[in-house]
């Protein structure tokens, strides 16, 4: 009886660099546009750093998280560090759950930027505005950084499928550790 495995080859180191190459273009091109414009407009380095991390492995994603973070400290305004540590923490638990247990798919990559974009919202609306007192600060939330958050959500459907042709065409698909499991038992 003849097993049909396919054996996945590793992607060549020049494949890798490619796709690091790429991933960094479009960290740069979400950054200028992060830096341009209003208030109003989406944290595209959130999604564009989960979607990555949802791609590598679990170092690659806290680097990731960590240089987009600090970019979007910056791109803010905000204390270096408040975003990196959140996105850090967000990247790592997206890339071990899609490890272990999510499959790669646009509805679990909107639940979990939005876990991830309402956190930032929160955390930014409690430190920097709510704490404080200020008159009428609820407004913020409504005006500013809700609507944000949601535009965020929304550029996510963008950056899954073009991180995710941008993986797959440099030959880094990621299997799953629960879908190993069962098809090493399948074929067995």
């Amino acid at each position: 009886m003849k097993q049909n495995r396919k054996i996945q080859k590793p992607p060549s180191v020049a494949l890798q660099v490619v796709q690091w190459v790429l991933f960094f273009v479009l960290i740069a091109i979400c950054y200028f546009i992060e830096t341009s414009g209003s208030e109003r407009k989406p944290l595209l380095l959130i999604p564009v750093a989960l979607c990555i991390a949802s791609h590598t492995e679990e170092i690659s994603a806290m680097l990731t998280g960590m240089f987009c973070g600090l970019l979007l400290d910056s791109a803010c305004g905000k204390l270096p560090g408040f975003n990196a540590m959140i996105l850090v923490i967000s990247c790592v638990l997206v890339s071990l759950l899609y490890r272990y247990f999510l499959r790669q798919k646009l509805m679990n990559m909107l639940i979990l930027t939005a876990g991830c974009t309402f956190l930032e919202g929160y955390l930014n609306y409690l430190l920097y505005y709510a704490l404080w007192d200020y008159e009428e600060v609820e407004l913020i939330w409504e005006k500013i950084l809700f609507p944000s958050c949601l535009m965020t959500i929304i550029s996510t459907v963008i950056f899954y499928f073009l991180v995710k042709k941008i993986a797959e065409t440099c030959g880094s698909h990621r299997v799953n550790q629960l879908e190993k499991t069962m098809l090493d038992l399948w074929q067995d």
